[in-house]
């Protein structure tokens, strides 16, 4: 099951105006992606309004930092996540039970944090945002078997559609009837490619498939001046059991994601105000505990610390995932340099012999 999730308003909660006493209408790509609340956008009648309407284009990679706690959590239930842009992404989930337990925190979450968001479940992401954005409460949840009856109720111009205005022509009302249309009925209006097209789109079938995004790093973070019995800066030596802990935890963290880590760096804010960072790379990727530990302490200078970040990075697949995906169980089997003890080659039985064979054992 896939889940679709978006957060309502995202840009405009993250986007520091440059004038408060005014409207924001957020473009990307000249297209509409976010306003302030309560804009009325959509109409054409002319408001009067107690504040101007500014139009300001926005780079959605500026954003990509807020949500990055919004995907820290998502990742706590599943490691397939697939993100559309920093206010949406994508989830797949095989087991039933967090799949729930995902919708109940997820929902509890954006009410802790006064956050709009909305969610949909399908059997691709299609069906998922489709649910999201036209359906309410638990009819979100879209069956794959209720795939068919889903897409038969909603209207077809809720798929953003070029040929929308041919197709409605053409007596098309929902996105299910235009799935039962064959594709060849389709090409010769619209060309054998965008029939193909909009013959899957009528199915709920995803144009691109569903494509986990691959964590680039993981990290572990100590604030000393926060830490119990300190309430101050670190020196290097205080700092050891410490970074022996966190390293145990990323190690921790690499195998269960079946990687191993190429690269080790060392962030660190030091007592007198000065930011020290320091990268080694690795002659050979590993998820060892103790050779990220070892690597991780002699990058760490003499000095006290306020803060101290290690990032692990260039990750690649452990040689055992890789090795795994070939692995395919064999039934056991006699080999050749033994069955030449056992049987006789280069002997065919005459059909006489097979008959009575044959006869004995059904009869005998």
């Amino acid at each position: 099951m896939i889940i679709y999730c978006g957060l309502r308003h995202f840009y405009i909660r993250h986007f520091n105006p440059p004038q408060a006493d005014a409207y924001y209408i957020l473009t990307h790509n000249r297209e509409i992606w976010d306003c302030s609340p309560g804009l009325p956008i959509k109409t054409k009648a002319v408001l009067q309004l107690d504040r101007p309407v500014l139009t300001i284009p926005i780079t959605l990679s500026d954003f990509a930092s807020y949500a990055e706690d919004w995907h820290a959590f998502a990742l706590h239930y599943t490691d397939e996540l697939e993100i559309e842009y920093p206010h949406s992404w994508y989830l797949r989930f095989k087991e039933r039970a967090i799949f729930e337990q995902f919708i109940t925190d997820y929902n509890d979450k954006m009410q802790r944090e006064n956050e709009g968001g909305i969610w949909g479940a399908g059997q691709s992401k299609l069906v998922a945002k489709l649910a999201a954005h036209n359906c309410t409460g638990y009819d979100r949840i879209v069956p794959p078997g209720h795939t068919k009856s889903f897409l038969s109720q909603l209207p077809l111009h809720r798929l953003p559609l070029p040929e929308l205005e041919t197709l409605e022509k053409l007596g098309i009302k929902t996105i299910g009837e235009l799935g039962n249309i064959p594709p060849m009925e389709l090409s010769s209006q619209f060309g054998q490619k965008t029939a193909d097209i909009l013959h899957k789109l009528g199915n709920g079938e995803d144009l691109v498939s569903f494509h986990p995004h691959q964590t680039q790093e993981f990290r572990w973070s100590l604030d000393c001046i926060t830490l119990d019995g300190f309430l101050r800066p670190l020196a290097s030596h205080e700092l050891k059991s410490y970074l022996q802990q966190g390293m145990e935890k990323l190690a921790a963290t690499l195998k269960d994601q079946h990687k191993v880590a190429g690269q080790i760096k060392i962030e660190a804010h030091l007592a007198q105000g000065t930011y020290f960072e320091k990268t080694r790379q690795l002659k050979q990727a590993t998820d060892d505990p103790k050779v990220i530990h070892r690597i991780a302490e002699s990058l760490v200078p003499e000095d006290f610390f306020t803060q101290v970040d290690v990032v692990i990075s260039k990750l690649e697949a452990s040689p055992l995932a890789q090795l795994t995906m070939f692995w395919e169980p064999q039934a056991p089997r006699v080999m050749d340099d033994d069955l030449k003890n056992y049987a006789q080659v280069g002997v065919k039985v005459p059909r006489r012999e097979r008959l009575l064979m044959l006869w004995e054992e059904c009869f005998a």
